[in-house]
Order: C-alpha cells, then structure tokens, then sequence
C-alpha cells in the first residue's frame, strides 16, 4: 500500500443547493395542498365565494438565513379571522349592529358572538405532516449531485 493515494471528491455545496430547491419545492407543495385543503373543507356554507376565493399562497417559498419560508392563508379579507377563530363584534361608529334576518327583516343587537369555525388550522395540520415526504421527494427526483 505504500505509495497509493486514495482521494475524496466532496459535493457539499452541490448537496446543500440540490437540498434547498427541494426544500422550496416541498414548502410549495405543501402549502398549495394546504390552499385546496381550506377550500374544499370549510365548515361554513358558501354564500358569495369571496372568503373561499381569498385563501391563497401569500408569500412562495424563497431561502432566508434561518431556512426556507412560504406564507399562506387569507388575503384581504378582514372576516377570516374572527371566523377562523371566533370572537365578540361590537359596534365601532353606531349604537347598534343591523343585522340582516331571513325573512327581510333587520335585528338590532350591541354585540354579536360568532363561534370559531376553523379552516385554515385544519388544513395546516392535515397537509403539514407530509411535508417532510415533500421534501425527500424532491431531493430524491434531483438526482445525484455533481
């Protein structure tokens, strides 16, 4: 063995890219899934679309100094979180809320309490759990690094 040289080619750059597009990728996925999730599984009825059409990818996945981050959720829509979490109304500029009843008429009321009916929550922890799958898909469809 005297005189023999063994040599080590080292990817980890190569690995650490190939590592951050599939964690991209899999942050991606997953909140897409996270968005058809919210949407097909709501608990209230749909009346307008409006909050259903506002459930979307916010921010993609992009790499920062601590990781990878994406946002989803709601956009421009100030009644998501109180449905998403419940809470009291109470008027701001009136004495009273005027609330539409069924029948035409309006009730008057000095607050209103709306139970929560989460959406959003539900669906991060159904999609969530799958995004380590995600990810190690990704990383596996790349192929080797070189």
């Amino acid at each position: 063995m005297a005189g023999q040289t063994k040599s080590l080619k080292w990817y980890g750059k190569a690995i650490t890219a190939k590592m951050e597009k599939a964690q991209v990728e899999g942050v991606n996925k997953t909140m897409a899934a996270c968005v058809i999730h919210a949407k097909q599984n709501h608990p209230w009825q749909n009346r307008t679309g409006l909050l259903e059409g506002a459930i979307d990818i916010a921010s993609y996945a992009a790499s920062h100094d601590q990781g990878v981050k994406g946002t989803w959720g709601v956009r421009d829509m100030a009644q998501a979180r109180i449905l998403e979490e419940g809470g009291t109304i109470r008027p701001v500029r009136a004495k009273a809320l005027a609330i539409p009843q069924a029948d035409g008429s309006v009730r008057f009321a000095s607050s209103v309490t709306i139970p929560a009916h989460p959406y959003l929550r539900p669906a991060a922890d159904h999609e969530y759990v799958r995004l380590g799958e995600r990810i190690r898909k990704a990383f596996e469809r790349a192929g080797t690094a070189s």
